[in-house]
């Protein structure tokens, strides 16, 4: 046998002295007091935080609906206000002999018109929330009368093709019935349109639509009131805001201007039944208010919500909800700055202790 083919046997314990000239008792002891320290800490902190997570956002979704609830009854009464001055106009006899006498006689009719433009006039006076009024002939062959703040050419074009927009047919599909439609964007605001379909007094006929235009920025400002007085119309920076979207998750109002006409699924699917419909028997209460967590924007966030009611039930705004987003590392950053602070001070205070011990064990 050839003995050049033979490898040494190496001792099987030759490497238990070398681990132990490494890692000398003090080390040892060191390093087990460390884990001891940081296991029981790691175990209580982890527990505790799920509790403070539970706690921190049930007080805030108490407190949340708790102002929403104040909020929806002031942007209730709001628009109620403008649902009242269009139940006005419906029903002032006057104000429809002018508009049928104008309808009938189209261009030459000036009287007429001016009697219309008068009434639009004096209820902007009263009401500085409004922004202007149109009114959209039916037969599409007279003239619209438009009185407006600002942009009065931008209104009058789009007046002029109002029946067939999205906003324009549901308000002829409610067939006199008081409308809220989806905003609208002229130049560089976004207004909101409550109109109806007017008709003649003897007859019926319809006469052509009749719209309430509302700056969604008065809408806004009623909603995050406390922002705009606070931050100066400065929104960099902020973790928490108030939107109002409606039943198919369109965006009505919110402070992020370009955010308004999109759809957030996410945030509709939390209020509404999966299939969209209406609750019933004992999930009837749920949809009006509540709350959940959802990402938007790609950041986590708690939702609050609650239903903005119609106190006028002909009116119709397609379920407005009022929404309350709340960024989660907002809510708990406080939580996390704790559990740091904890846990440096618990190795600094661990590892003073051992060096005292052994110090004194010399």
């Amino acid at each position: 046998m050839n003995s050049s083919r033979i490898r040494p046997i190496k001792a099987r314990g030759s490497r238990r002295p070398i681990i132990q000239a490494r890692f000398s008792p003090r080390i040892t002891l060191f390093c087990l007091l460390i884990v001891l320290t940081l296991t029981p800490l790691l175990i209580v902190g982890t527990i505790s935080h799920g509790h403070f997570k539970e706690a921190v956002t049930g007080k805030v979704v108490r407190y949340s609906l708790a102002e929403l609830t104040q909020t929806v009854n002031n942007l209730q009464e709001k628009l109620a206000g403008y649902e009242a001055v269009s139940l006005q106009l419906f029903v002032n006899n006057d104000f429809l002999t002018a508009l049928e006498k104008y309808c009938d006689h189209g261009n030459k009719a000036r009287e007429a018109a001016e009697t219309v433009k008068t009434c639009f006039h004096e209820h902007m006076k009263n009401d500085p929330g409004l922004f202007g009024f149109i009114f959209a002939g039916a037969s599409g062959q007279i003239e619209p009368i438009v009185v407006a703040k600002d942009s009065q050419e931008n209104f009058i074009a789009l007046s002029r093709k109002l029946k067939e927009t999205g906003a324009g047919r549901e308000i002829m599909e409610a067939d006199g019935g008081i409308v809220w439609a989806a905003p609208l964007k002229i130049n560089r605001g976004n207004y909101l349109l409550l109109g109806r379909l007017m008709k003649k007094i003897s007859t019926g006929a319809p006469l052509g639509i009749l719209a309430l235009v509302i700056d969604e920025e008065k809408i806004d400002r009623l909603v995050n009131l406390a922002f705009y007085e606070e931050l100066n119309d400065s929104w960099d920076g902020i973790d928490y805001y108030s939107l109002i979207i409606n039943s198919r998750g369109e965006i009505i109002s919110s402070p992020f201007k370009e955010e308004i006409g999109k759809k957030v699924p996410q945030i509709i699917e939390g209020i509404l039944p999966a299939n969209g419909g209406a609750l019933t028997g004992e999930d009837a209460g749920q949809g009006r208010q509540g709350s959940f967590l959802t990402t938007v924007n790609r950041e986590q966030n708690l939702v609050t919500y609650k239903a903005v009611d119609c106190k006028n039930k002909t009116a119709w705004r397609n379920s407005w909800y009022l929404v309350n987003l709340v960024s989660t590392s907002f809510l708990y950053k406080e939580r996390r700055v704790v559990a740091a602070t904890t846990l440096v001070l618990s190795l600094l205070f661990g590892a003073l202790a051992l060096l005292i011990s052994l110090y004194l064990t010399k």
